[in-house]
Parts: C-alpha cells; structure tokens; sequence
C-alpha cells in the first residue's frame, strides 16, 4: 500500500490574506468602460532606486517607487479609445500566474517616437497607467519581472500611427499592482517640430 497522505501538504502555500466579499459597485453601470489618462507612464528598471512592497494581500504597493538622481520617467502619448490593460491568468496545475499586458496606439510617425522604439525595444521596463481616479492606478510589471515591448507600425491610407504592445516577460504569481504613491517625474517634451503630443512623446 502507498504511504498515508500528509493532509498538511495539501494546504495552499500561499500568504494569508483579509477575505471580502464583492458586491455590485454602486452608482449607474460599474461595467461600463473607464477612461483613462492619455499619458503611459515607462520606467527603465535601471533608473529604479527603490521599489516599494506590496501589501498582505498582494495587490497594492506600499511606499513610493523612487528613481536614481537625475533619473526621470518618459511619457508616451496614447489615444483614449486604444488604452487596453489587463492580467490573464493562465499555467497548469502548481504553476498558474498572471502575464501583465499593456496596449495602446501612438499617433503619428514623429522623431521622438521612433527614438524611444529604437532605444527600448530589448529593454526591461515598468508601465504605469492612470484611470479617472487616483484610485484607479496601476503598475504593470516588477523591476524582477519586467515589461517587453512590441511596436507595429501603419502609415498607409488608412492611418499613420504605432500600435505598442507591452507584456510582462514571464508569467508571475502577481497581478498588476495598484499604486497610491508619488508618480515619478517626467522627461521633458520633445521639441513640437518632431510632431510629439505631450509628456515626453
């Protein structure tokens, strides 16, 4: 006969966390789409000084995430009704997480948007997107599990734009965090003749 079961195994080894039930958010149609801030927030992992915790239950960080000196944050213009955030979860048995994705539409075809698509393409990054509240804002990825990014660009009849793509490079146990803390600062604008819209891009 096999050996007898250790019941104690079979525990989920994950950390204790405070249990609420989920009611229907009061105040109209809570499913109906949010919008969200025009401006992505992207940190290189190397301008990271300090990176705040997240708290018992996993989701919301704790503390500021400070960049080195002289380290800013670039923002990317993005258009409102292209803005998609969203954690699939996915894995088999053991080994379920969430992948972070990021994706949204840049218009036009200036000098700084290509720069920046030129100089982060194999780089580690954190993305941080704003809804309407400061309590609807999220960071997606960790300085240990950053996002990758994926540009596919249009200029032809249709359109002139850049399609970028953000994913977390491997499956975490982790959701996209929420953030109360100080937002880093940003670069500054790039010139208007290079055709950029706001905040860095």
């Amino acid at each position: 006969m096999g050996a007898a079961i250790n019941r104690s195994s079979l525990k989920h080894k994950t950390m204790a966390y405070t249990k609420v039930s989920i009611p229907k958010r009061t105040g109209g149609s809570p499913g109906a789409p949010s919008a969200k801030k025009p401006t992505i927030i992207a940190i290189n992992v190397r301008d990271i000084e300090t990176w705040p915790t997240r708290d018992a239950n996993g989701v919301l960080l704790v503390g500021n995430i400070a960049l080195k000196a002289s380290a800013k944050a670039i923002g990317i213009y993005a258009t409102h009704s292209t803005i998609k955030r969203n954690d699939g979860s996915e894995g088999d048995a053991d080994a379920e997480g969430f992948n972070h994705n990021v994706v949204f539409d840049h218009p036009g075809n200036s000098l700084a948007r290509d720069v920046f698509a030129q100089n982060n393409v194999s780089e580690d990054l954190i993305l941080i997107t704003q809804g309407e509240t400061p309590a609807d804002t999220r960071v997606h990825g960790t300085p240990t599990n950053p996002m990758k990014m994926v540009v596919e660009e249009q200029d032809d009849n249709e359109a002139n734009k850049a399609t970028f793509t953000f994913k977390s490079a491997l499956r975490t146990k982790y959701k996209s965090a929420h953030y109360r803390g100080t937002l880093p600062e940003l670069a500054d604008d790039a010139p208007e003749e290079t055709g950029s819209t706001g905040s860095g891009i």
